[in-house]
């Protein structure tokens, strides 16, 4: 949208200062058009300053699109035919298709009202010039060709605006029934969910009930194994309910201003035991100058802590020695952005895997870590988490000398 509106902007001031030069702008262009590409500017701008209120900025400036269309028009059909009318004329039937494609695509639901107002408005023009005299000495060439360019434009775009509203129609139904499908697959997985989820429950307090009354090594051992295979299967349903719900083009992310020191603080409480029984660290180092700004930070407190867990969880899996840390500052390179960073000195991956490791179901096995318990959706995760968010991700690693995610996240707009 942003590249569209800049173009739209740029091409209009072209047009109007080329046809200055060449005598061919009439005093509607000279003042309409400015005003035209201003409104185009400003459509940029709010999409990147304010991409929620594009919705305000777009129906007014095709609404002005259309009026200066109209009286272009207007204008070169009235009065003595001239070449310059002729150019107006057939510049402005080549512009109309265009207009009303960007009317589609920019306004979906009102892309077809400004359309059939302005194509409306075409035939009224048509007709009136049915009604209007004749020169004394008849229709000259540039009057015939001016009316018979409007009127080849009245036969040809009705055509292009049924092709334009039956595409938006189909689009609608795919979108719709793409958003059905994924609610009958969101759906059908809380279900399963929940009935495995259950007797799932009940296992684990019966584990729990035995594991109080054994006295024996080796039946705790075998309930520990129990107990680990119970969790294991619990996390694996929480993953790949996740990821089916990110599938989903209809998920909203739900920003607030939230405190993210205290966010990470409490996930390194949360998963510093998990650590230390490994003989690993796990530390946070926090810009002390970007603290203020990081404890009234604005996004998805929800989805960033998510981001936040896979990635540690994921460091600890594949670290034998040393240990993890979690960063958190300000983008150097970009206002209003955030850095998180989780490092670890663990095996590292292959530069063939970089890749690789963000897809779905994929997990990197190590003899040295052993076997690796999950999923293989963590990452999968992460990564449709930051494209929602609009961040950007990426990966530093190295055989042997561990790995760096680092995870660039937009504060979200205040609207």
């Amino acid at each position: 949208m942003t590249g569209v509106a800049l173009l739209a902007a740029m091409g209009a001031m072209l047009i109007w200062v080329t046809d200055r030069q060449r005598g061919l702008a009439t005093e509607w262009d000279l003042w309409a058009i400015p005003m035209l590409a201003a409104l185009y500017l400003g459509v940029g701008i709010l999409h990147v300053v304010r991409p929620r209120h594009i919705g305000l900025g777009l129906p007014p400036t095709l609404i002005a699109t259309s009026i200066y269309l109209l009286g272009a028009i207007h204008l070169a059909m009235a009065g003595p035919s001239s070449v310059q009318q002729l150019y107006a004329m057939s510049s402005i039937a080549q512009m109309l298709p265009v207009f009303y494609i960007v009317a589609f695509v920019a306004w979906p639901r009102g892309g077809a009202w400004v359309s059939g107002i302005t194509y409306s408005g075409l035939v009224l023009q048509y007709l009136f010039s049915l009604q209007t005299p004749l020169p004394m000495g008849g229709a000259s060439e540039l009057y015939l060709v001016t009316n018979k360019t409007l009127l080849a434009a009245l036969v040809m775009h009705p055509g292009g605006i049924l092709a334009l509203s039956f595409i938006t129609h189909l689009r609608g139904q795919l979108n719709r029934s793409q958003q059905d499908a994924f609610k009958g697959k969101e759906r059908f997985l809380a279900m399963l969910s929940h009935e495995i989820r259950t007797p799932l429950q009940a296992m684990l307090g019966t584990i729990d009930l035995l594991a109080l009354k054994l006295r024996g090594g080796t039946e705790a051992r075998a309930l520990d194994r129990l107990r680990g295979s119970a969790i294991q299967l619990d996390a694996h349903l929480r993953d790949v309910t996740e990821f089916t719900r990110l599938e989903n083009p209809a998920l909203r992310i739900q920003a607030e201003t939230f405190d993210l020191v205290r966010l990470l603080n409490e996930l390194r409480e949360e998963w510093l035991p998990q650590a230390q029984a490994k003989g690993l660290s796990l530390s946070l180092d926090i810009a002390p100058s970007d603290q203020a700004v990081l404890q009234t930070w604005r996004a998805d407190a929800t989805r960033v802590r998510q981001i936040v867990c896979n990635l540690t969880s994921n460091a600890l899996k594949y670290t034998l020695v040393g240990g993890v840390t979690i960063r958190a500052s300000l983008s150097t390179k970009q206002r209003g952005h955030l850095w998180l960073q989780v490092e670890d000195s663990g095996i590292g991956i292959a530069p063939q895997h970089l890749e690789t490791v963000f897809q779905p179901y994929v997990r990197l096995e190590d003899a040295r870590a052993l076997r690796v318990e999950g999923s293989g959706l963590g990452l999968a995760v992460v990564k449709r988490l930051v494209e929602r968010l609009g961040g950007s991700l990426h990966l530093d690693s190295h055989p042997d000398r561990g790995s760096r995610f680092t995870v660039e996240l937009p504060m979200a707009d205040n609207g």
